[in-house]
């Protein structure tokens, strides 16, 4: 089986800065969602309930205002937002055992924003179907994650996959003042004395009294 690619290979408008600025943006909302569902009669149904609502709702509110090259395309509860060609849903699920049903599998209103069912000629021809996962952290010593995923469509089959590294500094600036380079004395070359005069021994090194 090949091994999944990176998005950007399927829809160059998928580029590392821009999903790594997505990414952020979302696990941002998400963690603050979790923190805030943090009540003793709270649950993981309450916390992923609120957690869904609010990454809806953002996107929604400034979603295209933030990244201009994010389009809403269906306002609905299966909200549906466009990154070049490729139309995504989010899910707040594992993308390696996602519970959620249409987590793979085609909406009704997916196949009208996509113009695009079960039943098209193309259909085995097109993309697949493309998906964010947040994944919630296990335990208070690990981190949420992010994935971007493209399944082959009626399967769980991976055509591109890509995880948000937390670690890996992106270019977010291309108006940022860079200072000039300074410019250095001219080096004088001087003929090398010779070994002997100098009191040289390749052998042995003098030593430096303590110092560095």
């Amino acid at each position: 089986m090949n091994q999944p690619c990176h998005p950007a290979e399927l829809d160059p408008e998928l580029t590392e800065q821009r999903l790594n600025e997505l990414a952020r943006y979302m696990l941002d909302v998400f963690s603050r969602a979790i923190a805030e569902t943090n009540h003793p009669l709270d649950d993981t149904y309450t916390q992923g309930s609120r957690s869904w609502a609010w990454l809806r709702n953002s996107l929604l509110r400034e979603g295209e205002s933030r990244f201009p090259w994010l389009r809403i395309v269906h306002r609905g509860n299966d909200i549906q937002f466009s990154i070049g060609n490729a139309i995504f849903r989010f899910f707040c699920d594992d993308p390696e055992r996602p519970k959620k049903y249409f987590a793979t599998a085609l909406t009704e209103a997916e196949s009208m924003t996509t113009n695009l069912t079960l039943f098209d000629e193309d259909f085995m021809g097109h993309a697949g179907l493309w998906r964010f996962f947040v994944r919630k952290a296990m335990n208070d010593e690990d981190e949420h994650s992010l994935f971007c995923i493209n399944y082959k469509f009626g399967s769980r089959d991976v055509n591109a996959k890509w995880q948000y590294n937390a670690s890996v500094n992106t270019f977010m600036s291309t108006t940022a003042d860079i200072p000039e380079a300074a410019k250095l004395p001219d080096h004088v070359l001087v003929p090398r004395p010779n070994a002997a005069e100098a009191g040289e021994n390749d052998e042995t090194i003098e030593g430096n009294n303590g110092s560095v």
